[in-house]
C-alpha cells in the first residue's frame, strides 16, 4: 500500500514536471506557425476562389493579432506583448482593408491572377509573418526576468514607431485623396519611407521589450525580426 503511494506520488511529480516542459506541440513557435499557415491558408482559398484584394491586409495582417493572442504566456510582461501586437495588428489591419475598400492595388493585379502567384504571395506572407512575429513567440516561454530599463525602452520604443506609422498612413491616405503624385507633407517632407521606419521602429520595441529571460541564441533568433524587416524595406 506504501509502495502504492509512492508511486502515485511520483507519477504526481513527473506529471507536474512534464506538464511544464515546453514540447513540441504546445511551443509557442509551433503555435505561431500553426495560426500563420491557417489565416494564410484561408486567404490562399479565397485568392483563388473570387477576384478581390480586400481581405489581402485584412488577413495577412491580422493573422498577427491572433497568433500574439494563442502563443502570450503565462506572465504580465507576455500578456504585455500580446497587447501590443494586436493592438499594432488590428490597427494596420482595419486602416488597410478600409482602404482596399474603395482602391485596388495595382501592383497586386498580375501576381493574383494565376495560382502559382496567389500561392507564391501567401506563402511570403506566412513567412513575414512568422519570422516578425519572433520575439513575441520567443518571449512567451521565457522565464520571468524582470529588467525594468529594457521593458520601459521598449514600450517607448514601440510607442514612437506606432505613433509614427499611424500619422505616416493617415497624411498619406488625406493626401492621396486630394492630390495626385508623390505624397511630400507632413512625415513624407522628410522622408521617403516613414511608414516602414514606424514598423521597424516598433517591432525593435517588441525585441526589445521581450528581451530580458532570453538566452543568447534565443535573442539572437529574435533580433532576426528586425534585422528582416530592414533588409525587406531596404529591398524595396
Amino acid at each position: 500500500m506504501i509502495t502504492k503511494s509512492l508511486l502515485l506520488h511520483s507519477v504526481r511529480l513527473r506529471g507536474g514536471r512534464t506538464h511544464s516542459t515546453t514540447t513540441m506541440s504546445t511551443s509557442p513557435l509551433w503555435t505561431s506557425a500553426k495560426v500563420f499557415g491557417a489565416c494564410n491558408g484561408l486567404g490562399l482559398c479565397i485568392s483563388l476562389a473570387k477576384d478581390t484584394h480586400t481581405h489581402l491586409d485584412l488577413i495577412g495582417t491580422g493573422a498577427f493579432a491572433a497568433a500574439a493572442y494563442a502563443t502570450k504566456g503565462p506572465t504580465a510582461a507576455s500578456r504585455t506583448s500580446a497587447l501590443m501586437v494586436g493592438a499594432w495588428a488590428t490597427r494596420l489591419a482595419s486602416f488597410l482593408f478600409y482602404r482596399a475598400l474603395g482602391h485596388r492595388d495595382g501592383r497586386l493585379e498580375g501576381t493574383t491572377k494565376t495560382v502559382s502567384g496567389c500561392v507564391g504571395f501567401w506563402f511570403v506572407s506566412f513567412v513575414w509573418g512568422w519570422l516578425t512575429l519572433l520575439p513575441h513567440a520567443l518571449g512567451a516561454s521565457a522565464p520571468k526576468v524582470e529588467n525594468k530599463v529594457l521593458r520601459r525602452s521598449g514600450l517607448a520604443l514601440f510607442a514612437l514607431g506606432l505613433a509614427t506609422e499611424v500619422m505616416a498612413d493617415f497624411q498619406k491616405f488625406f493626401f492621396k485623396r486630394n492630390h495626385k503624385g508623390f505624397c511630400d507633407v507632413g512625415l513624407w517632407s522628410v522622408s521617403q519611407h516613414p511608414n516602414w521606419f514606424g514598423n521597424l521602429c516598433l517591432w525593435s520595441g517588441v525585441t526589445l521589450y521581450n528581451a530580458p529571460g532570453l538566452s543568447p541564441v534565443k535573442l539572437a533568433l529574435a533580433a532576426a525580426s528586425p534585422v528582416f524587416l530592414g533588409a525587406l524595406f531596404g529591398a524595396q
